[in-house]
């Protein structure tokens, strides 16, 4: 499957669809999140992507959140949340409406949720663990969400939407 890095042609769409005022929003990165993400080995597309759709606040697009993008310096400065999974090559950008965190996998680009629930509680675990990819860029992923009925918009349903084995009943106990 070939899937664009970020999508940002689905991501101008989904926010047109959910009557986004970018113009009225647009901030413009600021240099100490551009070195940040050039410090992750950030792609010079997804880069890009993060430059146009930087804005001065954070976003509900549809059901989705997306984050300011000129936090990410903050967060890795002062969320232990965003830092552990920076730490495994997964870049929080957003969230569901449960609070499941939306990330951008640096491997391949593909985003997914994580399960806050054990992301959150189960700080030993490698976050990974508790990643559902969506098989999809970023841009796709809201556009998604935003006008397709039943589309996932959180862990759990996507779990259950891309057949994952880990659906998100787990304990620690459990090691298979």
């Amino acid at each position: 499957m070939n899937i664009p890095i970020m999508d940002a042609e689905s991501m101008r769409q989904s926010l047109a669809v959910a009557a986004i005022n970018v113009r009225q929003h647009f901030e413009p990165l600021r240099n100490e999140n551009i070195e940040l993400l050039h410090r992750v080995g950030l792609s010079e597309e997804a880069l890009q992507f993060f430059e146009e759709f930087s804005f001065d606040r954070d976003l509900e697009v549809g059901e989705l959140h997306y984050d300011q993008a000129n936090c990410f310096k903050k967060n890795l400065d002062w969320e232990d949340a965003f830092q552990r999974a920076l730490r495994t090559e997964l870049l929080l950008v957003g969230s569901g409406p449960s609070g499941d965190p939306i990330a951008v996998d640096l491997h391949d680009y593909q985003v997914g949720y994580l399960f806050h629930d054990y992301f959150w509680d189960e700080e030993n675990e490698e976050p990974r663990k508790f990643f559902i990819k969506m098989n999809c860029s970023l841009g796709q992923l809201f556009m998604n969400a935003i006008t397709i009925e039943g589309y996932p918009i959180d862990a759990y349903e996507a779990a259950a939407y891309t057949g994952s084995e880990f659906t998100g009943y787990w304990s620690p106990e459990n090691t298979d």
